[in-house]
């Protein structure tokens, strides 16, 4: 992962485009369903097999989050091989623990008879993982603005003129907490999502009134991009709060 970073670091013009991205193509995500090791029963204890189903809910929770940030930084830097980056990564890890969730969740509910609580959790996880698609989603529909917006000093490290980095962290934390109310069974931290939400509607209610307070003829095409990324991040954090509510 880290090396999938750095080679991807360089300067804005540098290497290939955004416009060079090439979409995934059917089957070009490696995985033999075989090595899940599903069954029509569980392989040992239930919770066992529950606990890594979390685990793996998780860690695909982690990789949006951090493929959101990603996206976020690649178009307030307009940095081309960065959005490359992102799609390459979604490629490598999201789609993969996507493809593997889904196996489990399906396999699980539907092929093992589970008990009424423990069916509740593989439904829950089911559709948690529908919702990281959407984020994921937006990830990349972030990283595709890059090549065609422009924002005033890119310069500046971890700075725009939107707060699109604070919100972009701000929205990674709640859904890192939301994932993790649902691995741990804390609804505080479900709470704590809910609670998240006003700093990042205050964040895009601020932005949104300086881009339509500085709009003109000249900018009105590059600032419709960006309201796209400020729309896109705040609809990641919508995502979280929707699951905060299935949980409390």
């Amino acid at each position: 992962m880290l090396n999938l970073f750095g080679k991807k670091s360089g300067s804005a013009g540098g290497g290939k485009g955004i416009e060079k991205v090439v979409r995934p193509e059917a089957f070009t995500i490696r995985i033999d369903p075989a090595r899940f090791n599903l069954s029509t029963a569980p392989r040992g204890p239930v919770h066992e097999q529950l606990e890594t189903l979390r685990q793996k809910l998780t860690k695909l929770s982690s990789n949006v989050e951090n493929n959101l940030m990603l996206a976020i930084r690649a178009s307030t830097k307009s940095n081309n091989d960065l959005a490359q980056s992102a799609f390459d990564f979604d490629k490598e890890y999201i789609q993969k623990g996507k493809f593997e969730v889904e196996y489990l969740c399906l396999a699980y509910a539907n092929f093992q008879q589970l008990g009424e609580e423990d069916l509740k959790t593989v439904e829950q996880a089911h559709q948690i993982m529908r919702k990281l698609e959407s984020i994921g989603q937006y990830a990349l529909n972030i990283a595709d603005k890059t090549a065609y917006i422009k924002f005033a000093n890119i310069e500046v490290l971890h700075k725009d003129e939107y707060d699109l980095k604070p919100m972009g962290d701000i929205t990674a934390e709640m859904i890192k907490k939301v994932v993790e109310a649902f691995a741990s069974g804390n609804t505080k931290h479900a709470k704590e999502t809910l609670d998240m939400m006003k700093e990042i509607q205050g964040i895009y209610d601020k932005a949104v009134a300086k881009l339509k307070r500085e709009v003109t003829d000249d900018n009105v095409t590059n600032f419709t991009g960006i309201y796209s990324v400020v729309e896109h991040v705040k609809m990641s954090a919508d995502i979280s709060c929707e699951i905060a509510e299935m949980l409390i």
